[in-house]
């Protein structure tokens, strides 16, 4: 089994730092959004699902060898935790009303 040297780790911790900072900034901005977040939501989504397909892979083909799934796995947490932001978000953002008739003014 490898084990980390002082250099990878201190790299590892500086790249969950970095990710994690960039995660409270989109998650703090998603309320002042403008578009559609479902969209957005949608494309977190595949992209947490993508990282998972490949820290799986990559723990299933490099046995033992933890550094880069470990990368992966920060991956992972990052692209799901906005994905969880957005669909908070998404599910508390009114539904937009269409107009019928009952709404409109009579004469």
């Amino acid at each position: 089994m490898n084990a980390f040297t002082n250099s990878e780790l201190i790299g590892t911790i500086i790249f969950a730092l970095i990710l994690a900072i960039l995660a409270y900034r989109i998650i703090r901005g998603m309320p002042a959004m403008e578009g559609n977040i479902t969209a957005f939501r949608k494309r977190t989504l595949v992209w947490t699902q993508v990282a998972l397909v490949l820290t799986v892979l990559q723990l299933n083909f490099k046995a033992g060898d933890w550094r880069f799934a470990i990368i992966l796995g920060l991956i992972v947490l990052f692209t799901g935790s906005i994905w969880w932001a957005a669909r908070h978000y998404d599910m508390r953002r009114p539904a937009e009303r269409e107009p019928s008739d009952q709404d409109s003014p009579q004469d």
